[in-house]
Protein backbone atom coordinates (compact mmCIF):
# COMPACT_ATOMS: atom_id res chain seq x y z
CA UNK A 1 0.00 0.00 0.00
CA UNK A 2 1.62 3.22 -1.12
CA UNK A 3 1.91 6.33 1.03
CA UNK A 4 0.43 9.48 -0.50
CA UNK A 5 -0.09 13.14 0.31
CA UNK A 6 -3.57 14.66 0.01
CA UNK A 7 -4.61 18.28 -0.42
CA UNK A 8 -7.73 20.09 0.76
CA UNK A 9 -7.33 22.71 -1.96
CA UNK A 10 -5.12 23.21 -4.94
CA UNK A 11 -2.07 24.34 -2.99
CA UNK A 12 -2.11 23.46 0.71
CA UNK A 13 -0.78 19.96 1.40
CA UNK A 14 -1.74 17.83 4.37
CA UNK A 15 1.19 16.02 5.94
CA UNK A 16 1.42 12.32 5.17
CA UNK A 17 0.80 9.77 7.91
CA UNK A 18 1.86 6.21 8.44
CA UNK A 19 -0.14 3.29 7.16
CA UNK A 20 -0.64 1.98 10.69
CA UNK A 21 -1.75 5.39 11.95
CA UNK A 22 -4.23 5.80 9.14
CA UNK A 23 -5.79 2.42 9.70
CA UNK A 24 -6.06 3.08 13.41
CA UNK A 25 -7.74 6.44 12.76
CA UNK A 26 -10.11 4.99 10.22
CA UNK A 27 -11.06 2.17 12.56
CA UNK A 28 -11.89 4.62 15.33
CA UNK A 29 -13.98 6.70 12.95
CA UNK A 30 -12.54 9.89 14.38
CA UNK A 31 -9.85 11.30 12.12
CA UNK A 32 -9.80 14.75 10.60
CA UNK A 33 -6.18 15.13 9.64
CA UNK A 34 -4.22 18.33 9.06
CA UNK A 35 -5.46 21.87 8.91
CA UNK A 36 -7.70 21.16 5.95
CA UNK A 37 -9.51 18.22 7.55
CA UNK A 38 -8.93 16.00 4.50
CA UNK A 39 -8.26 12.32 5.05
CA UNK A 40 -6.39 10.44 2.34
CA UNK A 41 -7.00 6.72 2.39
CA UNK A 42 -4.17 4.61 1.05
CA UNK A 43 -4.28 3.06 -2.38
CA UNK A 44 -4.81 -0.67 -2.52
CA UNK A 45 -1.87 -2.84 -3.56
CA UNK A 46 -2.39 -5.86 -5.80
CA UNK A 47 -1.07 -9.19 -4.70
CA UNK A 48 0.79 -11.06 -7.41
CA UNK A 49 0.32 -8.40 -10.07
CA UNK A 50 2.24 -5.39 -11.29
CA UNK A 51 0.67 -1.99 -10.60
CA UNK A 52 2.76 -0.29 -13.30
CA UNK A 53 0.66 -1.60 -16.18
CA UNK A 54 -2.56 0.10 -15.16
CA UNK A 55 -3.25 3.56 -13.76
CA UNK A 56 -4.95 3.42 -10.35
CA UNK A 57 -8.65 4.17 -10.11
CA UNK A 58 -9.19 7.15 -7.82
CA UNK A 59 -12.47 7.44 -5.90
CA UNK A 60 -13.24 10.56 -3.86
CA UNK A 61 -15.80 10.83 -1.05
CA UNK A 62 -17.03 14.24 0.13
CA UNK A 63 -18.91 14.06 3.42
CA UNK A 64 -19.35 15.96 6.72
CA UNK A 65 -16.92 14.57 9.28
CA UNK A 66 -16.92 17.71 11.44
CA UNK A 67 -19.28 20.65 12.07
CA UNK A 68 -23.03 20.79 12.66
CA UNK A 69 -23.70 17.75 10.46
CA UNK A 70 -20.90 15.56 11.86
CA UNK A 71 -23.43 13.04 13.16
CA UNK A 72 -24.12 12.09 9.54
CA UNK A 73 -20.46 11.21 9.04
CA UNK A 74 -19.86 9.45 12.35
CA UNK A 75 -19.75 5.98 10.77
CA UNK A 76 -17.91 6.95 7.60
CA UNK A 77 -14.29 6.35 8.61
CA UNK A 78 -15.29 2.94 9.94
CA UNK A 79 -17.00 2.24 6.62
CA UNK A 80 -13.78 3.10 4.79
CA UNK A 81 -11.84 0.73 7.02
CA UNK A 82 -14.31 -2.07 6.25
CA UNK A 83 -14.25 -1.38 2.52
CA UNK A 84 -10.46 -1.48 2.41
CA UNK A 85 -10.61 -5.02 3.80
CA UNK A 86 -12.83 -6.31 0.98
CA UNK A 87 -11.19 -8.28 -1.82
CA UNK A 88 -11.94 -5.84 -4.69
CA UNK A 89 -10.70 -2.76 -2.87
CA UNK A 90 -7.74 -4.57 -1.32
CA UNK A 91 -6.52 -6.42 -4.41
CA UNK A 92 -7.80 -4.17 -7.18
CA UNK A 93 -10.71 -4.08 -9.63
CA UNK A 94 -10.62 -6.63 -12.45
CA UNK A 95 -11.71 -4.93 -15.66
CA UNK A 96 -11.25 -6.23 -19.18
CA UNK A 97 -8.49 -8.63 -18.26
CA UNK A 98 -6.56 -6.02 -16.29
CA UNK A 99 -6.33 -5.36 -12.55
CA UNK A 100 -6.56 -1.74 -11.42
CA UNK A 101 -5.39 -0.67 -7.95
CA UNK A 102 -7.85 1.59 -6.16
CA UNK A 103 -7.19 4.79 -4.21
CA UNK A 104 -9.86 6.20 -1.89
CA UNK A 105 -9.71 9.89 -0.97
CA UNK A 106 -11.92 11.20 1.83
CA UNK A 107 -12.72 14.92 1.96
CA UNK A 108 -14.30 16.55 5.02
CA UNK A 109 -16.85 19.19 4.00
CA UNK A 110 -16.86 20.47 7.60
CA UNK A 111 -20.65 20.84 7.14
CA UNK A 112 -20.06 23.83 4.84
CA UNK A 113 -21.93 24.25 1.56
CA UNK A 114 -19.17 26.41 0.11
CA UNK A 115 -16.42 24.05 1.18
CA UNK A 116 -18.28 21.04 -0.27
CA UNK A 117 -18.38 22.70 -3.68
CA UNK A 118 -14.73 23.76 -3.45
CA UNK A 119 -13.69 20.23 -2.50
CA UNK A 120 -15.57 18.83 -5.49
CA UNK A 121 -13.59 21.11 -7.78
CA UNK A 122 -10.35 20.08 -6.07
CA UNK A 123 -11.19 16.40 -6.37
CA UNK A 124 -12.12 16.72 -10.04
CA UNK A 125 -9.59 19.24 -11.34
CA UNK A 126 -6.55 18.67 -9.10
CA UNK A 127 -6.86 15.12 -7.78
CA UNK A 128 -8.29 13.78 -11.06
CA UNK A 129 -10.80 11.42 -9.45
CA UNK A 130 -12.45 8.90 -11.72
CA UNK A 131 -15.58 8.67 -9.56
CA UNK A 132 -17.00 10.81 -6.76
CA UNK A 133 -19.26 10.01 -3.82
CA UNK A 134 -21.18 12.61 -1.81
CA UNK A 135 -23.32 11.92 1.23
CA UNK A 136 -25.49 13.46 3.88
CA UNK A 137 -27.95 16.32 3.43
CA UNK A 138 -28.32 19.00 0.73
CA UNK A 139 -25.73 21.11 2.55
CA UNK A 140 -23.08 18.70 1.31
CA UNK A 141 -24.54 16.79 -1.59
CA UNK A 142 -26.11 19.52 -3.70
CA UNK A 143 -22.96 21.59 -4.08
CA UNK A 144 -20.99 18.49 -5.08
CA UNK A 145 -23.68 17.36 -7.51
CA UNK A 146 -23.71 20.75 -9.23
CA UNK A 147 -19.94 20.65 -9.73
CA UNK A 148 -19.95 17.04 -10.91
CA UNK A 149 -22.66 17.67 -13.48
CA UNK A 150 -20.95 20.85 -14.70
CA UNK A 151 -17.43 19.41 -14.82
CA UNK A 152 -18.44 16.05 -16.25
CA UNK A 153 -17.50 13.65 -13.46
CA UNK A 154 -19.61 10.64 -12.41
CA UNK A 155 -21.03 10.96 -8.90
CA UNK A 156 -23.03 8.64 -6.65
CA UNK A 157 -24.97 10.38 -3.85
CA UNK A 158 -26.69 9.15 -0.71
CA UNK A 159 -28.52 10.52 2.27
CA UNK A 160 -30.45 13.39 0.73
CA UNK A 161 -34.21 13.53 0.00
CA UNK A 162 -34.49 12.94 -3.71
CA UNK A 163 -36.70 15.99 -4.33
CA UNK A 164 -34.12 18.41 -2.89
CA UNK A 165 -31.40 16.70 -4.96
CA UNK A 166 -33.47 16.78 -8.15
CA UNK A 167 -34.59 20.39 -7.82
CA UNK A 168 -30.97 21.45 -7.33
CA UNK A 169 -30.05 19.87 -10.67
CA UNK A 170 -32.85 21.75 -12.42
CA UNK A 171 -35.51 19.04 -12.36
CA UNK A 172 -39.16 19.27 -11.35
CA UNK A 173 -40.25 16.45 -9.00
CA UNK A 174 -43.84 16.86 -10.18
CA UNK A 175 -42.75 16.30 -13.81
CA UNK A 176 -39.50 14.38 -13.54
CA UNK A 177 -38.32 14.40 -17.15
CA UNK A 178 -34.78 15.71 -16.59
CA UNK A 179 -32.13 12.98 -16.60
CA UNK A 180 -28.84 14.03 -15.01
CA UNK A 181 -25.95 12.83 -17.15
CA UNK A 182 -23.29 12.27 -14.49
CA UNK A 183 -25.16 11.97 -11.19
CA UNK A 184 -27.28 9.30 -9.46
CA UNK A 185 -28.50 8.90 -5.89
CA UNK A 186 -30.10 6.45 -3.47
CA UNK A 187 -32.20 7.43 -0.46
CA UNK A 188 -35.79 8.26 0.37
CA UNK A 189 -37.95 11.25 -0.47
CA UNK A 190 -39.95 13.83 1.45
CA UNK A 191 -43.12 11.97 0.48
CA UNK A 192 -41.79 8.80 2.09
CA UNK A 193 -41.25 10.68 5.34
CA UNK A 194 -44.82 11.98 5.29
CA UNK A 195 -46.08 8.44 4.67
CA UNK A 196 -43.79 7.14 7.41
CA UNK A 197 -45.02 9.65 10.00
CA UNK A 198 -48.76 9.45 9.27
CA UNK A 199 -49.22 5.84 10.50
CA UNK A 200 -47.58 6.86 13.78
CA UNK A 201 -49.88 9.88 14.10
CA UNK A 202 -52.86 7.61 13.40
CA UNK A 203 -51.94 5.27 16.24
CA UNK A 204 -51.48 8.09 18.75
CA UNK A 205 -54.74 9.68 17.58
CA UNK A 206 -56.58 6.40 18.12
CA UNK A 207 -55.07 6.13 21.59
CA UNK A 208 -55.43 9.75 22.81
CA UNK A 209 -58.27 11.15 20.61
CA UNK A 210 -56.36 14.16 19.30
CA UNK A 211 -57.56 17.15 17.26
CA UNK A 212 -55.55 15.87 14.27
CA UNK A 213 -53.62 19.14 13.94
CA UNK A 214 -49.97 18.89 12.87
CA UNK A 215 -47.55 21.74 13.59
CA UNK A 216 -44.82 21.95 10.96
CA UNK A 217 -41.64 24.01 11.20
CA UNK A 218 -39.79 23.97 7.87
CA UNK A 219 -36.73 26.19 7.35
CA UNK A 220 -35.91 28.31 4.33
CA UNK A 221 -33.41 25.89 2.82
CA UNK A 222 -33.34 23.04 0.29
CA UNK A 223 -34.93 20.47 2.59
CA UNK A 224 -37.49 22.92 3.95
CA UNK A 225 -38.53 24.02 0.46
CA UNK A 226 -39.01 20.42 -0.64
CA UNK A 227 -41.03 19.54 2.47
CA UNK A 228 -43.28 22.61 2.08
CA UNK A 229 -44.16 21.46 -1.42
CA UNK A 230 -44.60 17.75 -0.66
CA UNK A 231 -46.06 17.41 2.84
CA UNK A 232 -49.32 19.48 2.79
CA UNK A 233 -51.31 17.51 0.17
CA UNK A 234 -50.28 14.12 1.58
CA UNK A 235 -51.08 15.14 5.15
CA UNK A 236 -54.40 16.75 4.19
CA UNK A 237 -55.44 13.63 2.27
CA UNK A 238 -54.82 11.62 5.44
CA UNK A 239 -57.30 13.77 7.36
CA UNK A 240 -54.96 16.09 9.25
CA UNK A 241 -54.87 19.88 9.42
CA UNK A 242 -51.37 21.08 8.56
CA UNK A 243 -50.30 24.14 10.57
CA UNK A 244 -47.15 25.23 8.75
CA UNK A 245 -44.93 28.02 10.06
CA UNK A 246 -43.43 30.67 7.83
CA UNK A 247 -40.03 29.69 6.41
CA UNK A 248 -37.34 30.58 8.93
CA UNK A 249 -33.61 31.02 8.31
CA UNK A 250 -31.18 28.34 9.40
CA UNK A 251 -29.51 29.40 12.62
CA UNK A 252 -32.61 31.03 14.14
CA UNK A 253 -32.28 31.29 17.93
CA UNK A 254 -35.76 32.45 19.02
CA UNK A 255 -38.82 30.38 18.08
CA UNK A 256 -41.27 31.96 20.56
CA UNK A 257 -43.75 33.34 18.02
CA UNK A 258 -43.84 30.04 16.13
CA UNK A 259 -44.38 28.07 19.33
CA UNK A 260 -47.15 30.43 20.45
CA UNK A 261 -48.99 29.90 17.15
CA UNK A 262 -48.71 26.12 17.47
CA UNK A 263 -50.08 26.24 21.01
CA UNK A 264 -52.97 28.50 19.97
CA UNK A 265 -53.95 26.03 17.25
CA UNK A 266 -53.95 23.12 19.73
CA UNK A 267 -51.49 21.16 17.61
CA UNK A 268 -51.16 17.62 18.97
CA UNK A 269 -48.45 16.60 16.50
CA UNK A 270 -45.19 18.21 15.48
CA UNK A 271 -42.88 17.70 12.52
CA UNK A 272 -39.88 19.51 11.10
CA UNK A 273 -36.69 19.17 9.04
CA UNK A 274 -34.07 21.47 10.68
CA UNK A 275 -30.34 21.48 11.17
CA UNK A 276 -29.52 19.56 14.39
CA UNK A 277 -28.47 22.62 16.46
CA UNK A 278 -31.64 24.46 15.43
CA UNK A 279 -33.85 21.61 16.56
CA UNK A 280 -32.11 21.46 19.94
CA UNK A 281 -32.90 25.15 20.46
CA UNK A 282 -36.44 24.89 19.12
CA UNK A 283 -37.33 21.83 21.18
CA UNK A 284 -35.89 23.24 24.40
CA UNK A 285 -37.91 26.44 23.95
CA UNK A 286 -41.04 24.39 23.17
CA UNK A 287 -40.69 22.53 26.46
CA UNK A 288 -40.03 25.74 28.38
CA UNK A 289 -43.06 27.45 26.84
CA UNK A 290 -45.44 24.53 27.37
CA UNK A 291 -45.81 23.25 23.83
CA UNK A 292 -45.89 19.52 24.41
CA UNK A 293 -47.25 17.70 21.34
CA UNK A 294 -48.63 14.21 21.82
CA UNK A 295 -46.13 12.96 19.26
CA UNK A 296 -43.13 14.67 17.71
CA UNK A 297 -41.95 13.17 14.41
CA UNK A 298 -38.81 14.90 13.19
CA UNK A 299 -36.71 14.55 10.05
CA UNK A 300 -32.98 15.22 9.48
CA UNK A 301 -32.32 15.36 13.23
CA UNK A 302 -32.01 12.68 15.92
CA UNK A 303 -31.07 10.18 13.24
CA UNK A 304 -27.90 9.15 15.03
CA UNK A 305 -26.92 8.41 18.64
CA UNK A 306 -24.55 11.38 18.98
CA UNK A 307 -27.30 13.92 18.27
CA UNK A 308 -29.81 12.13 20.49
CA UNK A 309 -27.46 11.90 23.47
CA UNK A 310 -26.64 15.59 23.18
CA UNK A 311 -30.25 16.38 24.12
CA UNK A 312 -30.45 14.09 27.14
CA UNK A 313 -33.85 13.28 28.61
CA UNK A 314 -35.56 15.88 26.39
CA UNK A 315 -35.36 13.41 23.52
CA UNK A 316 -37.33 10.61 25.20
CA UNK A 317 -40.11 9.33 22.93
CA UNK A 318 -39.37 11.71 20.06
CA UNK A 319 -39.90 9.78 16.82
CA UNK A 320 -38.03 10.02 13.55
CA UNK A 321 -37.21 7.83 10.55
CA UNK A 322 -34.40 5.52 9.58
CA UNK A 323 -33.47 3.86 6.30
CA UNK A 324 -31.24 1.18 7.82
CA UNK A 325 -31.48 -0.97 10.95
CA UNK A 326 -29.64 -4.11 12.06
CA UNK A 327 -32.71 -6.32 11.61
CA UNK A 328 -32.87 -5.79 7.84
CA UNK A 329 -31.94 -8.86 5.77
CA UNK A 330 -29.62 -7.00 3.38
CA UNK A 331 -26.04 -8.23 2.92
CA UNK A 332 -22.71 -6.91 1.66
CA UNK A 333 -22.22 -7.82 -1.98
CA UNK A 334 -18.50 -8.17 -1.20
CA UNK A 335 -18.42 -10.33 1.92
CA UNK A 336 -21.95 -11.61 2.54
CA UNK A 337 -22.01 -9.99 5.99
CA UNK A 338 -25.56 -9.00 6.97
CA UNK A 339 -26.77 -5.81 8.64
CA UNK A 340 -26.72 -7.27 12.15
CA UNK A 341 -23.13 -8.44 11.71
CA UNK A 342 -22.10 -4.99 10.53
CA UNK A 343 -23.84 -3.32 13.47
CA UNK A 344 -22.19 -5.71 15.92
CA UNK A 345 -18.75 -5.09 14.42
CA UNK A 346 -19.29 -1.32 14.53
CA UNK A 347 -20.14 -1.45 18.23
CA UNK A 348 -17.34 -3.92 19.01
CA UNK A 349 -14.85 -1.51 17.44
CA UNK A 350 -15.68 1.00 20.18
CA UNK A 351 -17.90 3.33 18.15
CA UNK A 352 -20.91 3.19 20.48
CA UNK A 353 -24.36 2.30 19.21
CA UNK A 354 -24.94 1.25 15.62
CA UNK A 355 -25.44 4.07 13.15
CA UNK A 356 -27.79 4.07 10.16
CA UNK A 357 -25.08 5.51 7.95
CA UNK A 358 -23.24 2.23 8.05
CA UNK A 359 -25.38 1.99 4.90
CA UNK A 360 -22.95 4.41 3.21
CA UNK A 361 -20.98 1.20 2.63
CA UNK A 362 -23.19 0.82 -0.43
CA UNK A 363 -21.65 3.83 -2.14
CA UNK A 364 -18.64 1.59 -2.66
CA UNK A 365 -20.80 -1.30 -3.82
CA UNK A 366 -22.39 0.89 -6.48
CA UNK A 367 -18.98 2.25 -7.46
CA UNK A 368 -17.53 -1.23 -7.87
CA UNK A 369 -20.52 -2.45 -9.89
CA UNK A 370 -20.27 0.50 -12.28
CA UNK A 371 -16.50 0.57 -12.70
CA UNK A 372 -16.18 -3.15 -13.33
CA UNK A 373 -18.85 -3.01 -16.06
CA UNK A 374 -16.93 -0.62 -18.33
CA UNK A 375 -14.02 -1.11 -20.70
CA UNK A 376 -12.07 1.91 -19.40
CA UNK A 377 -12.62 3.05 -15.78
CA UNK A 378 -10.89 6.36 -16.59
CA UNK A 379 -13.46 7.23 -19.27
CA UNK A 380 -15.83 9.46 -17.33
CA UNK A 381 -18.62 9.34 -19.89
CA UNK A 382 -18.53 5.56 -19.93
CA UNK A 383 -18.56 5.41 -16.12
CA UNK A 384 -21.39 7.96 -15.97
CA UNK A 385 -23.48 5.78 -18.27
CA UNK A 386 -22.61 2.75 -16.15
CA UNK A 387 -23.77 4.20 -12.81
CA UNK A 388 -27.19 4.81 -14.36
CA UNK A 389 -27.42 1.10 -15.19
CA UNK A 390 -26.47 -0.31 -11.77
CA UNK A 391 -29.00 -2.74 -10.32
CA UNK A 392 -27.65 -4.63 -7.30
CA UNK A 393 -28.56 -6.12 -3.94
CA UNK A 394 -26.42 -4.23 -1.44
CA UNK A 395 -26.01 -3.57 2.27
CA UNK A 396 -28.38 -0.58 1.89
CA UNK A 397 -30.94 -2.85 0.21
CA UNK A 398 -32.00 -3.24 -3.43
CA UNK A 399 -30.45 -0.41 -5.47
CA UNK A 400 -31.86 -0.09 -8.97
CA UNK A 401 -30.86 3.06 -10.85
CA UNK A 402 -31.95 1.66 -14.21
CA UNK A 403 -35.69 1.46 -13.51
CA UNK A 404 -36.27 5.21 -13.52
CA UNK A 405 -37.46 5.37 -9.89
CA UNK A 406 -39.54 8.43 -9.08
CA UNK A 407 -37.07 10.32 -11.32
CA UNK A 408 -34.15 9.35 -13.57
CA UNK A 409 -31.06 8.38 -11.58
CA UNK A 410 -32.96 7.82 -8.31
CA UNK A 411 -33.13 4.57 -6.33
CA UNK A 412 -35.40 4.64 -3.27
CA UNK A 413 -34.49 3.12 0.09
CA UNK A 414 -37.73 3.55 2.10
CA UNK A 415 -37.77 4.42 5.81
CA UNK A 416 -39.08 2.78 8.95
CA UNK A 417 -40.60 4.74 11.82
CA UNK A 418 -38.37 4.76 14.89
CA UNK A 419 -38.45 6.33 18.34
CA UNK A 420 -35.80 7.18 20.93
CA UNK A 421 -36.77 5.36 24.12
CA UNK A 422 -35.14 4.59 27.45
CA UNK A 423 -32.85 1.68 26.80
CA UNK A 424 -31.47 -1.38 28.52
CA UNK A 425 -28.06 -1.82 26.91
CA UNK A 426 -27.68 1.94 26.36
CA UNK A 427 -29.43 4.82 28.18
CA UNK A 428 -31.12 5.76 24.90
CA UNK A 429 -32.01 3.29 22.17
CA UNK A 430 -33.57 3.71 18.74
CA UNK A 431 -36.54 1.34 18.55
CA UNK A 432 -38.40 0.41 15.38
CA UNK A 433 -42.05 1.22 16.09
CA UNK A 434 -43.54 1.24 12.57
CA UNK A 435 -42.61 -0.67 9.40
CA UNK A 436 -45.43 0.40 7.09
CA UNK A 437 -42.98 1.37 4.32
CA UNK A 438 -40.17 -1.04 5.18
CA UNK A 439 -41.73 -4.38 6.05
CA UNK A 440 -38.34 -6.08 6.31
CA UNK A 441 -37.53 -4.02 9.43
CA UNK A 442 -38.48 -5.92 12.57
CA UNK A 443 -40.68 -4.06 15.10
CA UNK A 444 -38.67 -3.83 18.32
CA UNK A 445 -40.95 -1.76 20.63
CA UNK A 446 -44.40 -0.22 20.97
CA UNK A 447 -44.91 3.38 19.89
CA UNK A 448 -45.21 5.67 22.93
CA UNK A 449 -46.65 9.21 23.11
CA UNK A 450 -43.98 11.89 23.31
CA UNK A 451 -46.20 13.66 25.83
CA UNK A 452 -49.54 12.61 27.35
Amino acid sequence: MSEQTAQSNGTSPVSSISRRGLLRAAGAGAAALGAGGLLQACSSGIKGASTSSTKAITIGWIHPLTGDLAGFGAADNWVISKIKQTTPYKNGFKIGGKTYPVTIKSYDSQSSVTRAGDLARTAILSDKVDLLFASSTPETVNAVASQAETLGTPLVCSNIPWEAWYINLGGNPAKPTLKPKYVVMYFLGAEHLAKCFIPMWDRIHAQLHTDRVVAAAFPNDSDGNAFRAVFPPIVSAAGYTFDMSSPYPDGTTNYSSMISAFKADNADFFTNVPLPPDFATMWKQSIQQGFRPKLATVAKVLLFPTDAYAMGSEVYNVATDTWWVPTLPWKSSFTGEDCQTMANEYEAAGNGQWNANISNYSLFEVGHAALTSVSDPHDKNEVANAIHQVNIQALAGPLDFASGGPAPGVAITPPAGVQWQRGTKYPLEMQVVDNTLLREAKITADLLPTNT
